[in-house]
């Protein structure tokens, strides 16, 4: 029977259909009658319920939003729809529940990742379609906001392009979460780590702990340690090294190279017959059956390898509960590289790695030969990964006893982990042994990347007498009580030789502004030969390194010029902060003005109160520094850079950064000039790192005796030292540092403005108050809170107790509510106080001041 014929017997029912669809609107017209219609609104309803409404559910059908059905064609979107609903039903049911699960929707194989390119598409779209819009209804002469003109000159999808890239907000002001950043440039690690981050749309003040969890499928996607800490923690994650995000590949070019696989469509089938192949999808669009869905996979998986059809991105999964095979081709979908093995030994062999010298083999030649496929989280499923190579080597032994007893599948594994440490992100992977640590010290380190100092080449302008990229001697002691906690000891005389010695720039940009059509700013001499600082000048605390000036507008009602033509907006170095001139820039911008820029430098010198970490998250400020002469020594002489307090380590675990240090001091007394390997999930066997250390003469575990700098005797205990890699952090006193004897207040409370970077103050709050009153300082609290602050002299009269006005030129006083002039007492209050009874008064309440009788009266 033909396809037509069964699609026609489905229908033949019609008539029946019909007369009940007449039934079911004499019920619902005699119920809409019964609740007060009219007949104009019947027949409105009814219009809706016979026509409009059957419209709409046949849209739906046809255009479901991730499928590609460009015929329009009704029967596909239903056999899509009652598969949908065949699957929802088998996973309620308890005869089912074996084989059918619910969706997951923390798999990772569900989710897709939105990139720049397809988000710029998209925005480029809605804009294009908003510009379309307005100028259609301007030609056509409609009523709309905008009229001709300003829809003509308005730069709408450039405008919006900018918008949106500026403020992160994609199509709406309050669409969630930002898209756009500025991009981390701190260090080259955090810059890759910043593109590769991935944020969750779910709100951060949301209370589910499953999108913040670790999946199971994302192993090898995303890095397990490199989230941020707090709210985000879960929500912002990173990929791994070696993952790739498919960018889509055409479902037409799909399609037609599966022609020649016996693929029928869905219209060329029979009801009756599919139920009896195995469902192929293609992006989620049901598109035919087959008969053979093992020989259907192998001939996929060998045209992928061939890279067949070529540049495109597949992935394929089969759900053997449903008895259906997927393949997708979409954009946003994370797949990493595995080495494929076949009958359990790897496809890529040494001689394939170890090119002949004049050839070149890269990572593509090895994708295009088949040794390598990218693997998404979905495909895992139907896989078998081997952590190893020994994994293979030991499951040999396993198949070749398989064989013998016809094991119909010896050959267990379909591929191989590349290395495992490839789980990890950019700043993760640069610990040394972080299998080996407490994991959110890992967490902690990551973040550590974000801030540390960078290394940069081109140190021409720091002079030292120490070579670079030389480690720092550190021992793990108690010494003296200045390292307690989280603090560290430094080595003063290090510090002198350059030990983590650093430049620190800032950039300071002004540009004229045009006022008017002729009048505009212009750059002045700050009393030096141009109108910036010179280059190599030292510059100190507020001095002027930009000299600008304002015209003043001319008062009319005067009638005459004023004194003063023009007023100084020069810029002023930052308060607390010195340094040198180390470039000057002077250029026209885009509109033919002047743009200056000037840039200062200024050398950072360790000092206490400066922050510093290790490798493995440990964390410290300088509580201390001692010259060399005071700091302890080894029996060779040798003084340690950083003295380490030992407690950290029991509570924060760091293993990893005790095998840095003790792998560093044996690789430093290495005659061939050897380097540690201190990547993860590899067979180190620390024995071996003893012996070859007591082979050298020294404690295996590397103890050493030591001697009190202070005092020149022996340590009773022996100190853990040894090379150990620390970073300079950007947290530095000089940035922190917050004090002031004057500066700008409050317009309003004529209080000290708060905020370092105002030149405010630290103000004193609740908690600090309560803290004077029980240490009975009043008056520190005085000072603090009235006499520093904002203290305020007012007149209060002595009769009636109110403020008086006050003409403290001509020695008036003048009470208004008693009309006295003589008994007048002169009181100090803080303004605020003074300007909460002045908003009393004008709400009819009077409060009154009465003084004792010594109260000071002004003379």
């Amino acid at each position: 029977m033909s396809n037509n014929a069964d699609r026609s017997s489905i229908g033949s029912d019609s008539d029946e259909e019909i007369s009940e669809k007449e039934d079911v609107w004499k019920v619902v017209s005699a119920l809409l009658r019964s609740r007060g219609f009219i007949q104009n609104q019947l027949d409105s309803f009814n219009k809706f319920f016979n026509q409009t409404l059957p419209e709409m559910v046949t849209d739906s059908v046809i255009s479901f939003r991730h499928r590609n059905n460009k015929d329009n064609n009704y029967c596909s979107g239903l056999d899509y729809l009652r598969t949908t609903q065949n699957r929802f039903s088998h996973s309620q049911s308890t005869r089912y529940v074996e084989n059918i699960h619910s969706d997951d929707r923390d798999h990772f194989g569900n989710k897709r990742l939105d990139l720049a390119g397809p988000l710029l598409g998209s925005l480029f779209g809605m804009l294009y379609l908003c510009s379309s819009c307005i100028l259609e209804s301007v030609d056509k002469e409609k009523d709309f906001k905008l009229d001709a003109i300003i829809a003509e000159k308005a730069k709408i999808i450039t405008s919006g392009l900018k918008y949106s890239l500026a403020t992160g907000n994609w199509g709406k002001a309050n669409a969630g979460d930002t898209r756009t950043g500025v991009l981390n440039r701190i260090t080259y690690a955090s810059t890759l780590s910043h593109l590769r981050r991935i944020s969750s749309p779910i709100g951060r003040e949301v209370k589910l702990a499953k999108p913040m969890q670790l999946h199971n499928s994302q192993w090898g996607m995303m890095c397990p340690a490199e989230t941020p800490v707090g709210q985000a923690c879960g929500l912002v994650k990173n990929l791994a090294l070696m993952v790739h995000i498919t960018v889509g590949s055409a479902t037409d070019l799909i399609l037609e190279c599966l022609k020649n696989l016996e693929l029928k469509k869905i219209e060329d089938i029979s009801p009756g017959n599919m139920a009896q192949g195995t469902k192929f999808f293609v992006n989620g669009c049901w598109v035919s059956i087959h008969r053979d869905p093992d020989k259907m996979v192998k001939t996929l998986k060998s045209l992928r390898r061939r890279h067949a059809p070529s540049d495109a991105e597949v992935g394929l999964f089969r759900d053997f509960g449903l008895n259906e095979l997927h393949i997708c081709t979409d954009y946003g979908c994370c797949c990493r590289p595995l080495f494929v093995v076949e009958k359990q030994r790897l496809l890529i062999k040494k001689r394939d790695i170890t090119a002949p010298e004049n050839t070149e083999s890269n990572w593509t030649d090895l994708l295009e030969k088949g040794f390598l496929e990218y693997i998404d989280a979905k495909e895992e499923e139907n896989t078998l990964i081997a952590m190893t190579i020994n994994d293979l080597h030991s499951k040999e032994e396993t198949a070749m006893i398989a064989m013998t007893e016809n094991d119909p599948e010896p050959f267990p594994y379909t591929h191989c982990e590349i290395h495992p440490s490839l789980i990890l992100g950019v700043c993760a992977s640069i610990i040394p042994f972080p299998n080996r640590n407490q994991s959110i010290r890992n967490t902690y380190q990551s973040v550590v990347t974000y801030l540390f100092l960078p290394v940069i080449i081109v140190f021409y302008d720091l002079s030292v007498s120490v070579i670079p990229l030389q480690n720092a001697i550190v021992a793990n002691a108690s010494y003296s009580g200045y390292n307690q906690g989280d603090s560290i000891i430094m080595n003063q005389s290090s510090i002198d030789r350059g030990l983590f010695r650093s430049l620190y720039f800032h950039t300071y940009t002004d540009k004229e502004k045009r006022m008017g059509t002729l009048v505009k700013e212009s750059f002045g001499r700050p009393d030096r030969s141009n109108t910036m600082a010179s280059t190599e000048l030292g510059v100190s605390c507020e001095d002027v390194i930009i000299g600008k000036t304002t015209p003043i507008a001319q008062d009319e009602a005067q009638g005459e010029a004023s004194r003063y033509t023009r007023r100084d907006h020069s810029i002023s170095l930052r308060h607390s902060e010195t340094g040198t001139v180390d470039q000057v820039i002077l250029t026209t911008s885009a509109d033919g003005l002047s743009l200056v820029k000037v840039k200062v430098r200024s050398v950072r010198i360790p000092q206490i109160g400066d922050k510093f970490s290790s490798m493995h998250g440990q964390k410290g400020t300088v509580g201390m520094t001692y010259g060399q002469e005071d700091m302890p020594w080894t029996v060779e002489g040798i003084t340690p850079d950083i003295i380490l307090n030992p407690y950290s380590f029991p509570a924060r675990m760091t293993v990893g950064q005790l095998m840095e240090c003790i792998m560093g001091k044996e690789k430093a007394f290495a005659q061939d000039e050897e380097y540690g390997d201190a990547t993860p999930f590899t067979d180190l066997n620390v024995d071996n790192i003893f012996k070859a250390l007591h082979d050298r003469g020294y404690q295996k575990h590397g103890f050493e005796t030591m001697y009190n700098g202070h005092t020149g005797r022996r340590l009773p205990a022996m100190i853990f030292i040894g090379p150990t890699y620390y970073q300079k952090l950007k947290h530095m006193v000089e940035d922190k540092i917050q004090s002031r004897a004057r500066g700008p207040v409050q317009i309003l409370t004529r209080q000290p403005v708060e905020g370092r970077a105002c030149g405010g103050g630290m103000r004193l709050g609740e908690m600090e108050r309560d803290c004077l009153i029980s240490h009975g300082s009043a008056l520190t609290l005085k000072e603090r809170l009235f006499d520093q602050s904002d203290v305020y002299r007012v007149h209060v009269c002595d009769h009636c107790g109110l403020m008086v006005s006050t003409d403290l030129k001509k020695n008036s006083f003048f009470c208004k509510g008693c009309n006295n002039r003589i008994n007048m007492v002169q009181v100090h209050v803080p303004y605020a106080w003074k300007q909460l009874l002045q908003e009393l008064m004008a709400m009819a309440i009077a409060p009154r001041m009465f003084t004792k009788e010594d109260a000071v009266k002004p003379s």
